[in-house]
C-alpha cells in the first residue's frame, strides 16, 4: 500500500513525491568510474570534471553525470578519507539537478552539500553553502575545505564576529559558508554603503541551504532588521522599573489567555497615580511616564529571564528559541531592551532606529539556484512548492532503520510529568544506556539537570549558556552511560556516535539499547520533534525515544482549542492516554497551521515593500555611481550648484551632492518604512469593515509611495542650498547630517495580522511611536 500511494503521488504531481530513481543508473557507473581516477593526480582529476561539465548541461542546474560523481567521490576520499555512499551520491545528484532532499539525520548531508557546492564551482558559479547559525558554518567550512582543495577550489565562511574585510574576502572564494542570516545582514549593510569600497557583496548565484525547512520555512517569518544607533540619550527607566515591582498580579495588572499582552487595570492605575502625587497618566505631560511604565510592566512579566534571554557579562543576550543559541548583537526594539537592561539593575542603551528590512524569503528567492536538504523535507514539501516553486523528494536510509519509538506519555500535572520522565533517565542510566533529552528552554534543562542531580545522576547540559562547548559534549552523548541534556537539537549538527566520537565502545553501548531520546514536551512543530527523534539509530545502529508530554505545558495552553482545555480541566487523570494523546496532537497540529498562515501572511505582505525597496534602491545605486550630481537636482537649484562650483571644483560639488542624496534617500526609506509599520500594525482591523486586509493594505502602501522621490529631492536640495563653500570637502557630518555609527539587528517576528508575540510587540512599538517619537 505504501508503494501505491508513493506512485500515486508521483503520478499527480504532489510536492514531495519527485522519484531520483533516475539517477541510479548514473550513480551506479560512477562507482564503476571511481577505481579509474585511482591514477590520477589531483590536477588531472580536476581537468577530468572540468571536461565533464564542459559537455554537460546548462542554465542554472547541472546534469550529473558519472565521471562527475566518480571525480567528486574521489576527492573525497583522498582528501577526507571517506567515499561517498551511493546514497549521499544520489542525494547529491538531486541537489545539482536543482531540488530538494530529504536525508535522514546521520546519513552524511555535510559531505553531500560539500560535493554539490563543488559540482557547482567547478562549472564556474559562485555558491553559499547556507546553515541556521555560525557554529555549523565554521564546522563544515574547516571540515570540507580539504575536499574543496583538492579540486583547486577557495573556501571561507562568514560568522557573527567576521571582521568586514575579511567578510570581502571569503565573499570572493568559490565556496562560502554561512548561517543564513548573516548573508542577509551583509546584503541589507551592502545597501547602506555610499561607497562600492564599503561593500561586501555576497554573491547571490548558487544557495545550498542546510537544514532547509528551518531555514526557509521556520526563519522566513523571522525579518532581517536592520536597525542603527540613534543620537537620543538613552530612556531614564529606573522610576518605572520601581513602579512596577509592587504591583500585584490580577489586582494591579492582568496578562491575557496566552500571555501576549499585559495592561494595567483601573485599581493599577490608581495606585500609580496616586504614588506619582495624583497626576493623571493620560494627560500629555506624562505621557511619556506610563510609556516607560507599559515597557516596564512588559519586561517583568512577560519576558523571562534564562527563557528568553540570559544575562551575561554584564549584558542582556537574547536566546534565539528556534535555534537554542544566543543571538549576537541582536535587541529587542522600541524600547523593550531598555526596560529590561532596567529590570536587570544594567546599564541601560539608547533606542534605535530601523533602517531597514528583509525577509529570508526574499533573500533566497534572489539566488539565481537555490536547492536545499534536511532530514525532514518531506513535510514542508509543500510550502517549498508555494512559496519557492521547489521540488523535492527522500532518498532513503543507507541501512534499516532499528530505531523504536515508544508511544508519548501524557500527564495532567507539569510536576509529574517531569518526575516520570527523570525516573526514566534515571533508570535507564543504571544500565549504561546513553540518554539525550530534550527540553524546551534553558531554564528547563537546568531544573531537569538538577533533578536528576538529586536522583544521584551526572548529567551534561547543552544550552545556549554553553553552546560555544557543542562540539565536545555532543561528541560524548553517546558513550557508555552518558546523560545529555539539550534545548533545541534542530541545526546541532555534530553526529552522536554509539561509543564516543572515536565508537572504540560501540558493541557495549548497542547492547544497551543504543541512544534513548527522552522528550520533555513537544515542540510547535512535528518536524522538531521527529529531528531530536532522528539522533538516536545512527546509521542502522539500535535507539528508542519516548515523549513526556503534559497538558499543562505551553503547547497546549496556547493552542488546544477551549472546549478541549475545559475538558482536561473537568475530567483530568480520567481520560486515557489516547484521549490526552489526542488534545496534544490537536494542539501542535493547530500550532503547525498557524505557521503555515504567518507564512502566507508575510510573504503577501512584504511584495509592495519588497517591490518599492527595489525601485528606491535601482535609483540610489545609479546616484551612487553618477559622475555628477543627480538631475533632480540641477533641475531644482542649478544657480546654487553652479556658484559652489565656481567657488571650488566640479568634483568636491559633485561628491557633496552624491553624499547629502544617498542620505536623504535613506532616511526618506526609514521614514516610509516605519509608516507603513505603523499601517500595518493596525490593518487587521480593516476586516471589520469588510476589506481584504492585504488588499488594503497593497492599495495604501502604494498611495504612501507616491511622491517618494519628490520629497527625498526636496530635502537634499534644501541642505545643499544652505550649504557654504568652506563646508565642501568636509563631509555630510559638517552639514548636521549623520550615519549610524554602529548597527545591529532586532529580535522580532513577523505577522501581519497579529500573532501574540506581535501583538505585544506592536503594543510597545504604538506606544513608543506616539508617546516618544511624535510619528503617530
Amino acid at each position: 500500500m505504501k508503494h501505491v500511494k508513493a506512485w500515486l503521488a508521483r503520478a499527480l504531481g504532489a510536492p514531495g513525491s519527485v522519484s531520483f530513481r533516475s539517477f541510479r543508473g548514473i550513480v551506479e557507473e560512477a562507482g564503476r568510474w571511481h577505481d579509474r581516477t585511482a591514477g590520477l593526480t589531483d590536477a588531472e582529476l580536476v581537468r577530468s570534471a572540468l571536461r565533464e561539465l564542459a559537455t554537460g548541461g546548462g542554465g542554472t542546474s547541472i546534469a550529473p553525470t558519472a565521471k562527475l560523481l566518480a571525480v567528486l567521490s574521489a576527492a573525497a576520499e583522498r582528501s577526507l578519507g571517506q567515499r561517498a555512499f551511493d546514497e549521499q551520491l544520489l542525494a547529491c545528484c538531486a541537489l545539482l539537478a536543482g531540488h530538494c532532499v530529504e536525508l535522514d539525520t546521520g546519513e552524511g548531508k555535510t559531505l553531500v552539500g560539500a560535493l554539490a557546492a563543488a559540482g557547482f564551482a567547478l562549472a564556474g558559479r559562485r555558491v553559499h553553502v547556507l546553515s541556521v547559525n555560525d557554529y555549523l558554518a565554521q564546522r563544515d567550512a574547516e571540515w570540507m575545505s580539504p575536499l574543496l582543495a583538492v579540486l583547486g577550489l577557495r573556501v571561507g565562511w562568514v560568522g557573527q564576529l567576521t571582521p568586514t574585510a575579511d567578510r570581502r574576502q571569503a565573499y570572493l572564494c568559490d565556496v562560502v559558508y554561512a548561517s543564513v542570516s548573516e548573508v542577509g545582514y551583509d546584503v541589507l549593510r551592502d545597501r547602506f554603503a555610499t561607497t562600492d569600497a564599503d561593500r561586501v557583496r555576497p554573491a547571490l548565484d548558487v544557495a545550498i541551504v542546510d537544514e532547509a525547512d528551518a531555514v526557509m520555512i521556520d526563519e522566513a517569518l523571522s525579518p532581517l532588521v536592520l536597525a542603527g544607533s540613534s543620537p537620543d540619550a538613552p530612556e531614564d527607566f529606573a522610576l518605572a522599573d520601581a513602579l512596577v515591582r509592587d504591583l500585584e498580579p490580577g489586582t494591579d495588572f492582568a496578562v491575557d489567555a496566552d500571555r501576549a499582552t499585559v495592561t494595567l487595570t483601573d485599581a493599577g492605575l490608581d495606585r500609580l497615580e496616586a504614588r506619582l502625587g495624583g497626576v493623571n497618566l493620560y494627560e500629555e505631560p506624562h505621557s511619556d511616564t506610563l510609556t516607560r511604565i507599559n515597557l516596564a510592566l512588559h519586561a517583568h512579566v512577560l519576558i523571562e529571564r534564562d527563557v528568553d534571554y540570559l544575562v551575561v557579562d554584564g549584558g542582556i543576550k537574547l536566546i534565539n528559541t528556534t535555534r537554542g543559541r544566543l543571538a549576537h548583537q541582536q535587541r529587542w526594539p522600541d524600547g523593550l531592551h531598555a526596560a529590561i537592561e532596567a529590570k536587570e539593575q544594567l546599564e541601560v542603551s539608547s533606542a534605535g532606529v530601523i533602517l531597514d528590512t528583509l525577509t529570508v524569503h526574499d533573500l533566497l528567492r534572489r539566488c539565481e539556484t537555490l536547492v536545499g536538504m534536511s532530514g525532514t523535507v518531506i513535510a514542508v514539501a509543500e510550502e517549498l512548492a508555494e512559496f519557492y516553486e521547489l521540488t523535492s523528494g527522500r532518498v532513503d536510509r543507507r541501512l534499516p532503520n532499528r530505531r523504536v519509538d515508544e508511544p508519548q506519555r501524557v500527564f495532567t500535572n507539569d510536576r509529574e510529568r517531569t518526575d516520570a520522565a527523570a525516573r526514566e533517565v534515571r533508570d535507564r542510566h543504571r544500565t549504561g544506556q546513553p540518554v539525550l533529552v530534550g527540553t524546551q528552554s534553558v531554564a528547563a534543562s537546568d531544573e531537569f539537570a538538577a533533578l536528576l542531580a538529586r536522583l544521584g545522576v551526572p548529567a551534561r547540559v547543552l544550552n545556549a549558556r554553553n553552546d560555544e562547548d557543542e562540539a565536545a559534549v555532543i561528541a560524548r552523548a553517546g558513550e557508555f552511560g552518558a546523560v545529555t541534556i539539550s534545548t533545541q537539537m534542530s541545526g546541532r549538527g555534530t553526529d552522536i556516535r554509539l561509543g564516543g566520537l572515536d565508537e572504540r565502545d560501540h558493541a557495549r553501548v548497542a547492547a544497551t539499547g543504543g541512544l534513548a531520546v527522552v522528550q520533555i514536551g513537544r515542540y510547535p512543530s512535528g518536524r522538531l520533534d521527529a529531528q531530536l527523534r532522528g539522533r538516536a539509530g545512527r546509521q542502522g545502529d539500535p535507539g528508542c525515544s519516548v515523549t513526556f508530554v503534559s497538558t499543562q505545558d505551553e503547547l497546549v495552553q496556547a493552542n488546544a482549542p477551549a472546549h478541549l482545555l475545559e475538558k482536561t480541566r473537568r475530567k483530568g487523570t480520567r481520560l486515557d492516554q489516547a484521549a490526552l494523546g489526542r488534545i496534544v496532537d490537536t494542539a501542535q497540529r493547530i500550532a503547525e497551521g498557524i505557521r503555515r498562515d504567518r507564512h502566507r501572511d508575510t510573504w503577501d505582505f512584504t511584495r509592495a515593500i519588497v517591490r518599492q525597496r527595489d525601485t528606491v534602491l535601482a535609483r540610489r545605486e545609479e546616484v551612487m555611481d553618477a559622475a555628477d550630481p543627480p538631475i533632480e537636482l540641477t533641475e531644482r537649484i542649478a544657480a546654487e550648484l553652479e556658484n559652489l562650483t565656481a567657488a571650488a571644483s566640479a568634483a568636491l560639488v559633485s561628491e557633496l551632492t552624491r553624499s547629502v542624496t544617498l542620505w536623504c534617500l535613506d532616511e526618506q526609506w526609514r521614514d516610509h518604512l516605519a509608516n507603513l509599520s505603523e499601517i500595518r500594525d493596525g490593518i487587521h482591523l480593516r476586516a471589520l469593515a469588510g476589506v481584504k486586509p492585504r488588499d488594503e493594505f497593497h492599495r495604501i502602501a502604494l498611495r504612501e509611495f507616491a511622491g517618494f522621490f519628490t520629497a527625498a529631492f526636496d530635502r537634499a536640495a534644501g541642505i545643499v542650498r544652505g550649504v557654504t563653500a568652506d563646508q565642501l570637502g568636509r563631509g555630510i557630518g559638517a552639514l548636521g547630517l549623520r550615519r549610524p555609527s554602529a548597527t545591529w539587528t532586532y529580535m522580532m517576528s513577523d505577522n501581519p495580522l497579529g500573532s501574540p508575540l506581535d501583538r505585544a510587540g506592536s503594543q510597545m512599538g504604538r506606544w513608543m511611536r506616539s508617546r516618544v517619537y511624535r510619528i503617530e
